[in-house]
């Protein structure tokens, strides 16, 4: 995935004819006073609102100083953070990652992914053609050989060809009862084993849950990519020993 270079000036023209379409439409301006305002007849700007005049680089700067706007008005905030993050690593692939807010655990509230709290960077590489990654911490959690301590992340794909993937060697983030879970899971008869739950208490979690005509992907939210520290302060996947890889998207 290249690093998003920003819009262009013909999307930043268009953007900036859309804004003054929104001044009339919100009431805030009248063609009349909106044509005052910037120095034009109300002729010449209603063709500029109609598309039957070109918007000129030399034109739109004249409107923006009328209005006191400036460029970074015409670009969103998710343009404007990922033409620095381009800056800052320039000539480089990379990616950015979600990191949620909360907490992946089987007695807590399993993570909105709506609630980002941060945003990691990554050179993507290692896992082109995966999508829809995010980044979570781990409740400790005495059946997983990587997170008996606190302190470990989860990165976490919701891929759904990969959830639909069981196989024996690979862990899978679980949704039941709102909270969530990582097991290795066996899938057989309309319903999910759960492998390695000696750990944890029936009430708290099955060793088995019935579908009962749900989709797989109901109780399956996720498979791990890679599990270890905190990777926004250094980069996770640049060399050996700094996480426990889990998956690949083969």
């Amino acid at each position: 995935m290249s690093a998003p270079q920003g819009p262009g000036f013909e999307k930043l023209l268009h953007r900036l004819v859309l804004r003054l379409v929104g001044l009339l439409t919100n009431g805030e301006y009248t063609e009349r006073g909106l044509a005052r305002l910037v120095g034009f007849s109300q002729p010449h700007l209603h063709h500029i609102l109609a598309g039957k005049r070109s918007l000129t680089p030399h034109v739109a700067d004249a409107i923006l100083a009328s209005l006191g706007w400036g460029l970074g008005d015409l670009i969103s905030a998710e343009e404007l953070d990922g033409m620095l993050l381009a800056r800052r690593t320039p000539g480089r692939e990379k990616a950015r990652i979600p990191v949620l807010a909360g907490r992946i655990g089987p007695s807590i509230p399993f993570p909105d992914s709506s609630h980002v709290e941060d945003w990691l960077l990554i050179q993507t590489p290692l896992y082109r053609g995966i999508r829809r990654v995010f980044l979570a911490p781990l409740e400790p959690d005495p059946g997983l050989p990587f997170a008996r301590h606190p302190g470990v992340f989860a990165l976490v794909a919701e891929d759904e060809e990969l959830r639909l993937r069981i196989a024996p060697e690979a862990w899978f983030v679980l949704r039941w009862g709102g909270a969530g879970i990582v097991r290795r899971i066996r899938a057989e008869g309309g319903a999910l084993t759960l492998l390695g739950q000696e750990t944890l208490e029936e009430k708290d979690w099955p060793v088995r849950i019935e579908l009962a005509g749900q989709s797989l992907l109901s109780v399956v939210r996720g498979r791990l990519i890679w599990a270890g520290p905190d990777p926004r302060s250094f980069d996770p996947f640049s060399h050996s020993g700094s996480g426990f890889p889990i998956a690949t998207a083969s």
